[in-house]
């Protein structure tokens, strides 16, 4: 599963968006069970609420527009699982197994874990069931995309077509005119400005905003406070050596190399080659190194003797491993058999760091695991006195020494110069009923691993409107830009016209030619591009003209049209590869779109924004 995620996670993601697969970037969705609150989608019967927007944002800060994104990914993403289930796909708790084990965060030295696996379901507050859920949706996803990843095919013609599209240049000069040349022109009386404030009034209006007064328990903090004794850090070495403190080996081998699937006959062969070898060394053990330089098939150690360095567990397949960690130091093996074919090892050395060589790490998981039991405590405590205590934080900081900050003003979508306060959940908390109206703590808000916060409101400004006395001079500059912007396109598009019609024309002011192509549009902003190579070009000089952002209005001339170079074959690969993707990735919207006309899509009524 994962190697698909790997070479379609573009694919997925323009189907899918910022909710892709559950496990591209190793981040964690699932919908939520039943509540009471309202949903804000159902799909085939399966609802999608607030919180389920909240858990795909990961507590980062985000507007209406990227939240309805967020909830129409949803949406799609519910709709290919419906489309699986009415097709009775399903998966196997083979591939449901082999895909949890080939997650590379559950793995350690390529191997599956199972300590990271259930570390990593406790981290995320999850159980055995609910992960699986999740993966066997990615899974039954994987199913109904595959078979159109990749499956366009793109003509040769298609190809040269779209190379001479994006490879041919034009050298251009441009001719600027702007606002700025015009504003003397535009005269702005006060009926003009008043008519403007009274039909854009939101955008004069003052949000409500609060000062947040708050407290913070971070377990980092509690750690650096934590003493560890040697005694205490000697006897936790002691009880984790294996894991602190791993043994390594270093041996040397020689290897006769045999095919998996050989027949019998060439397999005992090169086991005869193997023992005559090993027969030879225990005769003359000064002679290995030798025998190894010039008998043995393993390109990468035959050069150095033999020698493979150091090595601990899990690095080397099961049979070799057993072997060499079973040898007496300048012990030589019998020969073992691996998938590479038949080896002879001897064992030249055995290391094992020393306490003092990790007892720095010692006394860091020694603080970790101390600053963990404390935080638990500390964050019952909090919670008890944020609430027994719900109009101060005063009994919170004197019991649990925690200094009381105060914020600048912050407004319900300002960013605060303390990220811990730009967290959604500190944010809903802020502007809520009971922390805003009823002036009561919060409760202890988990904003990161392991890092509570505790809010109140100190101060609340009211939503208010700015009075026309304070922004009428900023009405006015807008007003005068934009009719001055106004009056640079109508001049610009009237010059363009006369130089579209062969008239001579006074004033003008060309730039020096430069090369554009649409691989490298050098300055030119998507719209003048567009116009640029759009522009018909059988009589040159061609001209065409653009407005900018700014207000700019430009005129540009066509001097030269070069066709671009036939294609290179490693060109046409990657040409044939980003066609197909386009098509692919076109196909697959328009699957995913047909999906709505099968299953019932109900959205709420919403306000701007669907997570409130």
């Amino acid at each position: 599963m994962f190697d698909f995620v790997q070479k379609n996670s573009l694919f997925i993601k323009v189907v899918l968006g910022a909710v892709a697969l559950t496990f591209v970037g190793f981040g964690v969705g699932s919908y939520t069970a039943a509540t009471d609150d309202p949903y804000l989608a159902k799909i085939d019967g399966v609802k999608i609420y607030k919180r389920d927007v909240e858990r795909m944002l990961n507590g980062r800060p985000a507007d209406a527009a990227t939240r309805q994104g967020v909830l129409e990914n949803l949406v799609r993403k519910e709709l290919l699982l419906a489309d699986a289930r009415h097709a009775g796909l399903v998966v196997t708790a083979p591939e449901l197994r082999k895909a949890i084990m080939e997650i590379p965060g559950l793995q350690d030295n390529g191997n599956f874990s199972k300590t990271r696996y259930e570390a990593f379901l406790t981290g995320q507050g999850l159980n055995v069931s609910q992960f699986e859920r999740m993966i066997s949706e990615d899974i039954l996803i994987q199913k109904q995309l595959d078979s159109i990843a990749g499956s366009s095919l793109v003509s040769s013609a298609g190809i040269e077509r779209f190379n001479q599209l994006i490879g041919q240049s034009r050298d251009i000069s441009t001719w600027v005119l702007r606002p700025q040349q015009f504003a003397d022109a535009v005269k702005i009386d006060d009926d003009a400005i008043s008519a403007y404030y009274t039909a854009q009034a939101k955008r004069y209006q003052l949000p409500e905003m609060v000062r947040a007064q708050f407290v913070v328990l971070n377990q980092d903090k509690l750690t650096a406070e934590v003493a560890v004794s040697d005694d205490e850090a000697h006897k936790f070495f002691d009880q984790h050596r294996a894991e602190l403190a791993p043994e390594q080996r270093r041996a040397s081998h020689i290897l006769i190399t045999v095919a998996k699937d050989a027949d019998a006959a060439t397999r005992s062969k090169a086991r005869e080659q193997a023992e005559a070898l090993l027969k030879d060394i225990k005769a003359n053990p000064g002679r290995f190194a030798e025998l190894a330089r010039s008998r043995s098939q393993d390109p990468g150690s035959a050069s150095q003797g033999g020698d493979l360095g150091f090595f601990g567990r899990g690095m080397m397949v099961k049979p070799f491993e057993d072997t060499a960690f079973k040898l007496a130091k300048g012990e030589l093996s019998g020969v073992v058999e691996t998938d590479f074919g038949y080896h002879i090892l001897r064992l030249d050395d055995i290391k094992q760091p020393d306490f003092a060589a990790v007892k720095a790490e010692v006394v860091s998981r020694l603080q970790k695991q101390k600053s963990s039991a404390r935080l638990r405590e500390q964050a019952e405590k909090l919670n008890e006195l944020a609430y027994q205590q719900a109009d101060s934080l005063k009994a919170i900081s004197d019991t649990l020494k925690l200094p009381v900050e105060t914020s600048d003003w912050l407004a319900r979508d300002s960013k605060p110069a303390n990220p811990l306060l730009g967290h959604a959940k500190v944010r809903d908390a802020l502007f809520s009923d009971d922390v805003l109206k009823g002036k009561h703590n919060s409760e202890a808000i988990e904003v990161a691993p392991g890092t509570l916060v505790v809010v109140r409101v100190a101060e609340h400004k009211p939503a208010a409107q700015r009075p026309l006395a304070e922004v009428a001079a900023s009405i006015r500059q807008t007003l005068i830009d934009t009719k001055a912007a106004e009056l640079a396109s109508e001049k610009g598009k009237a010059l363009l016209a006369s130089l579209k019609a062969g008239k001579a024309v006074s004033g003008d002011s060309w730039t020096p030619s430069q090369t554009v192509s649409r691989q490298a549009p050098v300055s030119l902003s998507r719209d003048a591009a567009r116009a640029v190579f759009s522009a018909q070009v059988a009589k040159l000089p061609a001209y065409t003209g653009a407005a900018t952002d700014t207000g700019d209005y430009v005129i540009y001339r066509i001097n030269k049209v070069t066709a671009a170079p036939a294609a290179k074959p490693e060109d046409q690969a990657r040409l044939r590869e980003m066609l197909g993707q386009a098509m692919s990735n076109a196909e697959a919207m328009a699957y995913v779109e047909s999906l709505r006309a099968r299953f019932k899509v109900q959205l709420r009524q919403q306000t701007e924004d669907p997570a409130q």
